[in-house]
């Protein structure tokens, strides 16, 4: 598995820091979590792009601190509006990668629409109570 280190690059240096604006629940330790998770469960697709696995990933919450309810909403809306990733993917691409994000929410009542939301909505829930009580704690403390 190998990422494109320009992406890797872009997001470390541009997407990152804007995740210091999240509760602790919601905050740049959980997003490097999800995108390892989301890795790992990538490599049992076949012909997946690795690339857009990483970018949902690192993409997910972070219109979290915007509006915390709709925050898949705003996120997705966010990827879309991100030219630079024009530099990286193809327009059918950047759609799942929209829809990916809009459907990670547990709160949805329905299916992703594709591999890639399932991935990602999979390796976004906890897989310990302790941490699942941890998120919600710190979750909770910021609003």
């Amino acid at each position: 598995m190998k990422i494109n280190e320009n992406l890797v690059k872009y997001i470390e240096e541009e997407i990152f820091p804007s995740y210091a604006k999240n509760d602790l629940g919601h905050n740049l330790e959980h997003i490097k979590y999800v995108i390892d998770r989301s890795l790992k469960f990538a490599k049992t697709v076949p012909d997946i792009n690795y690339d857009m696995v990483y970018l949902i990933a690192a993409y997910h919450d972070i219109g979290h601190y915007i509006d915390a309810k709709n925050h898949a909403k705003i996120s997705a809306d966010m990827l879309l509006k991100d030219e630079k990733l024009n530099d990286f993917f193809d327009n059918n691409q950047i759609t799942i990668m929209v829809e990916a994000v809009e459907d990670h929410s547990s709160t949805i009542n329905r299916e992703p629409r594709n591999i890639y939301g399932k991935i990602v909505s999979s390796a976004d829930k906890p897989t310990s109570i302790d941490n699942a009580i941890l998120r919600t704690y710190n979750y909770n403390i910021m609003i």
